[in-house]
């Protein structure tokens, strides 16, 4: 009876669920605000051939320091960050900054310049949704010969002549190399 109980639960030991690539699990941070803290990225395409990242927060916050950003940090062909304001109160336009290709988690490293890419497609949609927010960015926009990698961020951040200065990164979820 031991021998036959060892063969039937021996198979599911070495069964292997691979985690959905759509999608990247922030652990949680019990020492942050809600609203500061990642818990997952998921993406999706829509039907109007648009790329969506949804970035969930445990909570989210009406008003604040203006100064607090979420992050969709894009590496392809360059890097890319577009960012929303936190606070629910601001204005939610999208606003994109670019530089050059940096290594995952780097972005704090390096001043990043508005970037004039929303001009040329103006598809680029970022909006506030429950204890989150939604960023759209159009498939013609991609290079599909081309590496494509996303990390999500809350940050700090200053802005100063177009140029973003990152402060600080208060929570992260990362699936880049």
């Amino acid at each position: 009876v031991f021998l036959q109980l060892i063969l039937i639960v021996s198979p599911v030991f070495g069964m292997r669920i691979d985690a959905d690539p759509r999608m990247i699990i922030s652990f949680v941070d019990h020492s942050l605000p809600p609203e500061l803290d990642i818990l997952r990225v998921t993406t999706d395409l829509s039907e109007d051939n648009h790329l969506i990242f949804r970035i969930q927060t445990k909570g989210e916050r009406i008003s604040g320091d203006r100064n607090d950003y979420v992050v969709l940090n894009i590496q392809h062909e360059k890097t890319y960050a577009m960012i929303i304001p936190l606070n629910k109160e601001v204005d939610e336009t999208i606003r994109i900054f670019e530089g050059k290709l940096l290594s995952s988690g780097q972005i704090i490293s390096s001043p990043l310049e508005q970037s004039n890419i929303s001009d040329e497609y103006p598809e680029f949609n970022a909006k506030h949704i429950t204890r989150g927010v939604e960023f759209r960015i159009p498939l013609e926009w991609i290079n599909f010969s081309a590496d494509f990698s996303f990390d999500a961020y809350t940050i700090s951040a200053k802005i100063q002549k177009q140029i973003l200065y990152i402060n600080k990164v208060y929570d992260q979820a990362r699936r880049s190399n």
